[in-house]
């Protein structure tokens, strides 16, 4: 047990190769193309009377060696998989899981939530077509510049694949909040948490103290918020009421979509919710100087935590970062602390005090 210990301790969490997380729970690392954040975990649940697979990695040919490698080494097929839990509509977590439903006759799970992105990913034709509206509010919000840059980027193939198009297959089952999956003697439990994107699930193992996080609680980042066009008014409004809901579960490790496995969900939690009370702060403070768009915002407060410059961020992280900027400037005039100006950019400025 010692030298196990010692080993995980010294690999990194992306190495390929599954990891027995808990009693019958398997963590695989499943690569993903031209990423950052190097793989994403899928996590096997299974005995002998049943399988689940917690998100489906990338639709990508190396993810998919990736997985069936991880299956075999565990004595178990793609074919064995019963149930696809995907814990939010992104293509790194919902890519592969058409093909595995395919393949296994799996019943595909995803969160009601995501319905409406669903329904347009299936109306439109490519992954340029679902980042129109993306791109449109970029430049409402002052990031005409950026957009371009995206468009030629992409025209040029020199753009990463677009994190907010799937190849769109609807699932078996949309679940709500309360719902529960049996997996031999198990009993897990369905968790609404939106923020991440608005259909986000987790899923609770309370017998055994385990939160199949997804994107909504990670070790080492903060997930991205204000991705999804035309989406909710106030993405990070709703990301942190779900954290204040998960942050006194009964859990004793947390088994994340991105990094290793830990322990302290309540001061994870904790952190999170300081971290983005910081940034709600820097930027009021920014806007406080005079109106200011978010485009104009962004490129004034450091980013990631190496405090990095928003001209240090390559082109896709620079859209994000304005997608976080805005989220977090609408929560301010949702809480009366910036009012929008609208027009040909919407612009934000500070209330004054006592009204």
């Amino acid at each position: 047990m010692a030298d196990r210990a010692a080993a995980v301790a010294t690999a990194s969490w992306s190495d390929p190769g599954p990891e027995e997380v808990g009693d019958g729970v398997f963590r695989i690392p499943l690569p993903l193309p031209g990423d950052g954040l190097k793989a994403v975990n899928a996590y096997l649940v299974h005995d002998d009377a049943g399988t689940i697979l917690v998100d489906a990695g990338w639709d990508d040919p190396a993810s998919w060696a990736e997985l069936t490698r991880s299956l075999a080494h565990l004595g178990r097929t793609v074919g064995d998989v019963r149930r696809m839990f995907v814990t939010h509509l992104h293509p790194d977590h919902f890519g592969q899981a058409p093909r595995i439903r395919h393949q296994a006759g799996a019943v595909l799970t995803l969160g009601a939530g995501e319905r409406e992105s669903m329904e347009r990913w299936m109306e439109a034709p490519t992954p340029e077509a679902t980042s129109a509206e993306w791109l449109t509010r970029l430049e409402a919000h002052g990031a005409e510049p950026l957009a371009e840059a995206v468009r030629v980027a992409r025209a040029a193939g020199d753009h990463p694949p677009a994190m907010t198009h799937v190849v769109a297959e609807r699932p078996d089952v949309y679940l709500t909040e309360g719902a529960h999956l049996p997996v031999g003697d198990r009993l897990l439990e369905v968790l609404a948490t939106p923020g991440h994107t608005r259909g986000h699930l987790c899923l609770l193992d309370r017998d055994r103290g385990l939160l199949f996080a997804g994107d909504h609680i990670l070790p080492h980042i903060t997930p991205s918020i204000g991705l999804e066009p035309p989406g909710p008014t106030r993405p990070l409004g709703d990301f942190l009421a779900s954290l204040a809901a998960v942050r006194d579960l009964p859990v004793s490790e947390v088994l994340p979509a991105h990094g290793p496995v830990f322990t302290d969900l309540a001061g994870r939690v904790d952190a999170l919710l300081a971290h983005h009370a910081d940034r709600l702060a820097l930027m009021r403070e920014v806007v406080g100087a005079g109106p200011a768009s978010a485009f104009a915002v962004a490129q004034r407060v450091p980013w990631t935590r190496r405090q990095r410059r928003f001209g240090d961020l390559d082109l896709f992280n620079q859209t994000l970062a304005v997608s976080e900027t805005i989220a977090h400037l609408e929560l301010l005039v949702g809480r009366g602390q910036l009012t929008r100006t609208p027009g040909t950019t919407v612009r934000y400025q500070a209330t004054a005090p006592g009204s």
